[in-house]
């Protein structure tokens, strides 16, 4: 490779580990965000403002997948979920193991003075058992996230866990025999360049920007 694709190839990487970098952190965020906000509902026994899963059943398909992870938000009130909403729940009819269900609203009604919720999955033939109120339900569908569920149950795994922490070692060690390639190089131009006694040598050496440009790359390589 010649030294104009080695320099594009460098170029490449570096802004593919930056964004590498910015998306770990922004996800970093978020999830901080959501372990806090979920910590202090806990804490006060109410529901969280933001929840998230990971679908498992193929009950909403084509909607949602089986491997996405859906994003929830808490409904202030009954007023804030209506009939087609997507809703993530805990049955009262069945059991889940201590799973929730994440199913549509098929039907809204008033009994009694209270609000109930008949739901169904989109890729069911019939409504679900029971009837749900507010107090069953934990949050409403916003958005979701396109098969990143299978990237967690693959990083729940030993190989999964192994390449976490193979992958980030693998890009430091590049980007140093990188580094390590490119000080070479500068090296040896530099060495190539006698000026110690041949003052006119050494005159051209100061006038030419691009050795200039060598040298201060290398000194910025050797302080780091």
């Amino acid at each position: 490779m010649n030294k104009k694709g080695n320099n594009l190839f460098t170029k490449i990487f570096r802004i593919l580990s930056y964004l590498f970098l910015v998306f770990l952190f922004i996800l970093a965020c978020f999830l901080v965000f959501y372990i806090i906000t979920s910590a202090i509902a806990k804490k006060k026994g109410t529901k969280p403002l933001i929840s998230m899963y990971t679908i498992v059943s193929p009950s909403m398909e084509p909607t949602i997948m089986v491997g996405d992870v859906i994003v929830n938000v808490r409904a202030k009130d009954d007023n804030h979920l209506n009939e087609g909403d997507i809703i993530t729940f805990y049955s009262n009819a069945i059991d889940t193991g201590g799973y929730t269900v994440t199913h549509r609203i098929f039907k809204k009604y008033l009994y009694n003075s209270i609000t109930y919720y008949e739901t169904k999955g989109d890729n069911n033939n019939s409504e679900d058992i029971g009837r749900i109120t507010y107090d069953n339900v934990v949050g409403k569908y916003v958005l979701k996230i396109p098969q990143l569920g299978r990237i967690q149950f693959f990083v729940s795994s030993p190989a999964g866990w192994f390449l976490i922490i193979l992958i980030p070692a693998t890009f430091i060690i590049i980007n140093d025999v990188l580094k390590l390639i490119q000080a070479y190089k500068i090296k040896n131009e530099l060495g190539n360049i006698k000026t110690k006694d041949d003052p006119k040598k050494k005159n051209e050496l100061n006038k030419n920007k691009k050795i200039r440009a060598l040298i201060e790359k290398a000194d910025k390589m050797n302080k780091k």
